[in-house]
């Protein structure tokens, strides 16, 4: 999958997965700064991928929503042992984000407290 070569990929999958963003504004307004063109682009290649699943705003564009598919959230092992690289390697790593600290303290705590954002996701 090309996915795994191009950060912004990554960094929409993180902002799904961890953060749950769920719209296209949300994407945009991330302090990674990614322009729109590339957003748009990435947002449309994870949906071809399986990734993400699209779901069309009823009344306008912006409503529109993205979902993580199953697919997706079978990735969270890998994000986790990504992060977990991460806090090991980079020393500038801020410990004091929430989420950082449950994921050496309660990992898989953590997991099912993510997943609960999604149990409306068909497998």
């Amino acid at each position: 999958m090309d996915i795994w070569g191009d950060p912004w990929s990554l960094i929409i999958l993180r902002d799904v997965l961890i953060h749950n963003k769920r719209y296209y504004r949300e994407f945009l307004a991330s302090s990674e700064r990614i322009s729109t063109n590339i957003l748009s682009a990435r947002l449309q290649s994870l949906v071809e991928a399986g990734l993400l699943v699209k779901i069309e705003g009823e009344s306008n564009r912006a409503q529109t929503m993205y979902r993580p598919s199953q697919k997706a959230l079978d990735l969270f092992p890998v994000v986790f042992e990504i992060m977990h690289w991460g806090l090991k390697y980079n020393p500038n790593t801020d410990m004091s984000i929430p989420i950082m600290q449950e994921l050496t303290t309660d990992e898989k705590g953590l997991e099912q407290r993510l997943l609960r954002n999604f149990f409306d996701i068909d497998p």
